[in-house]
């Protein structure tokens, strides 16, 4: 592991899960600690994007926010990279293989997270 490995796994919070034998849900403890570190800058993004996409976004109800927010996950392909690239930024070099291998099916787990986290902080 080299130092650039060290220092990211350094500053993830710590997130007991117990024994995960899968590597796709092994991978999952990796998104977890990340999402938490980077929850404010996901939150603060999306309301900002959210914002300017949809004018009177702040002012609507929590029903309308959450399934703006869920279109625009959907169908905004440069929001949804976005954010997935503000994870997979924090990701050491064997993460970032591991990733490429399951890219898809990653994805799929990181944007429903993303979506669960975000959504009930927004509204």
């Amino acid at each position: 592991m080299d130092n650039r490995d060290e220092n990211i796994q350094a500053l993830r919070p710590f997130i007991d899960f117990g024994d995960l034998p899968q590597p796709l849900n092994r991978f999952q403890e990796v998104l977890r600690q990340i999402l938490k570190l980077q929850n404010d800058l996901l939150v603060e993004s999306t309301i900002y994007f959210l914002s300017n996409k949809h004018k009177g976004f702040l002012a609507l109800d929590s029903t309308l926010k959450k399934d703006l927010f869920s279109k625009s996950l959907k169908k905004d392909i440069a929001f949804k990279k976005d954010l997935i690239g503000m994870v997979k930024g924090l990701f050491t070099k064997s993460e970032l293989i591991e990733y490429h291998n399951n890219q898809q099916e990653i994805n799929k787990r990181l944007l429903e997270f993303i979506y669960k986290r975000v959504s009930t902080q927004i509204c």
